[in-house]
């Protein structure tokens, strides 16, 4: 093999898509950004415009690896970090997407999901999916264009429609429309992929009636064969050799390799993940999901609780007009005044561990004295909880938990964090730890690297410790669960 001194990610997120270039020490050599359009035809509706994405990964690619100086030919391979559940279907014979993109916090399939629940109840479905039947996984979503579109039917008849995840969109149009493929990890969150056999459930199919020969190959995340040939213009000829979902990805990079390690990603929205390794794990309010596949059939697996509003509660608060910057966090986090005050962003629903797709946002605790800082302070305070109702219910953990992401990056909020869980959590320098697993699983899937050398990759970064009197945070923690209990059941 060439002596390869780099390798790219693709890190494809719910508002924007990187592209980061890394050496073989896991240095950062470049980075690239470009954010993409948020699309609300509806109340509860989310969707993307792929060939908006598409053109963005084509900007990141171009644009980092101009600004590395360097050349195709320098790069060992490229892997590939995605959102997970946010669904396409698109014309084989054309390659142009059947509409946009249903985003993973899209609600609109709510009611087909009730009715699905309502003839075939769940307890069937998760054991061989992993997951709860909700909106919030693919399979719904693809029925969905399936029903609402006479084209996409036609279209099914005469054989051309593909569907898949983002992963599955970018295989496909950078390949030149040569290889319809996704990994273990993102096949696990369509609601469609046995988690035992890691191929698509015949049983499942037939209850969404989605046809097999729309979806895409199922393949390891980490392989030596790849995903395909970049066709693209400045990575030409470039390899595509590793695929994981985001929250796998950042597991990856957090070198969470190890049984019951956690890792916890402040996004969009938040994830906990659990590393259960060859074992299927089941707990109540949690999901089971694939966290990365080696090879055929070898699979280490994962616990997660997923919740959908986390950093995004920023952007809402400074939508209304009650923050006007980050900065005011600190602020708030330190003021005593209202601290009865508690929001419960369920805009659309709950997801771990309650799932009550009823639930709607409150803010209850109101007084005359409640001010924008008491606001700012319960939104902090809602992703911090929301994370521990989370991680109460993993188990066998060691006292260190590993975070990433945009809101990790707050030093307060990270304090708060190890305070509400008593556990101390551990924050790496480098945030970037989805692309980072993507690389990761490149480099692996290459040779460059071994699980063994990934170990001391890129491993400074600082510490937040738990202050000693947990007493007020309980009682904190026990007022939240009475607000969350007060927002459920409300549609």
């Amino acid at each position: 093999m060439q002596n390869y001194r780099y390798l790219a990610a693709i890190d494809q997120g719910t508002t924007g898509t990187k592209c980061l270039i890394f050496d073989i020490t896991g240095k950062v050599i470049s980075k690239a950004y470009k954010r993409h359009k948020q699309i609300l035809p509806k109340e509860g509706w989310v969707e993307h415009n792929p060939l908006e994405i598409l053109s963005n990964v084509k900007f990141v690619l171009s644009s980092a690896i101009h600004s590395a100086k360097l050349e195709a030919k320098d790069i060992a391979a490229v892997g590939i970090s995605n959102q997970r559940e946010t669904t396409i279907l698109w014309d084989k014979k054309t390659g142009m997407p059947l509409g946009n993109a249903i985003v993973w916090q899209d609600v609109r399939t709510q009611g087909l999901i009730k009715r699905i629940r309502d003839a075939n109840g769940e307890t069937e479905i998760k054991q061989r999916t992993g997951l709860k039947l909700s909106s919030y996984f693919s399979a719904s979503k693809i029925k969905w264009l399936i029903d609402n579109s006479n084209k996409v039917r036609e279209l099914i008849r005469e054989k051309r429609v593909l569907a898949g995840n983002i992963d599955s969109w970018l295989i496909w149009k950078l390949t030149g429309g040569k290889n319809h493929l996704t990994d273990y990890t993102n096949a696990s969150r369509t609601l469609l992929m046995n988690l035992r056999t890691k191929e698509w459930d015949s049983e499942m199919l037939d209850i969404f009636k989605i046809p097999k020969s729309i979806l895409p190959e199922i393949k390891p995340s980490i392989n030596n064969e790849g995903f395909g040939i970049i066709n693209y213009s400045g990575f030409k000829g470039v390899k595509i050799m590793g695929v994981l979902g985001d929250q796998q990805a950042a597991l990856l990079g957090e070198r969470a390799i190890f049984n019951s390690d956690i890792k916890i990603t402040y996004g969009t929205g938040s994830f906990v993940l659990q590393n259960t390794g060859r074992e299927i794990k089941r707990e109540k309010g949690l999901l089971t999901t694939c966290a990365y596949g080696t090879g055929k059939n070898n699979c280490t697996y994962a616990l997660e609780g997923s919740v959908p509003i986390s950093g995004e509660i920023f952007d809402w608060l400074e939508e209304i007009g009650i923050m006007k910057s980050l900065s005011e966090i600190r602020a708030a986090i330190n003021s005593s005044v209202d601290t009865n005050l508690f929001l419960v962003p369920a805009f659309s629903g709950l997801f771990s561990p309650y799932w009550d797709e009823s639930a709607r946002g409150i803010i209850i605790g109101l007084t005359r004295k409640s001010n924008k800082l008491a606001f700012i302070r319960a939104a902090v305070y809602s992703i911090c909880m929301q994370v521990v109702d989370i991680v109460k219910m993993m188990e066998n953990f060691n006292n260190k938990i590993n975070v990433d992401g945009g809101v990790a990056n707050n030093d307060y909020i990270m304090q708060l964090q190890a305070n509400l869980l008593g556990k101390r959590i551990y924050r790496s320098n480098l945030v970037e730890e989805s692309a980072f697993g993507a690389a990761l699983s490149a480099g692996i899937s290459s040779g460059i690297w071994d699980f063994n050398k990934i170990k001391n990759l890129n491993r400074s970064g600082r510490y937040f410790y738990p202050k000693a009197d947990s007493k007020p945070y309980n009682t904190i923690y026990d007022k939240w669960l009475d607000a969350v209990e007060r927002s459920r059941n409300w549609e």
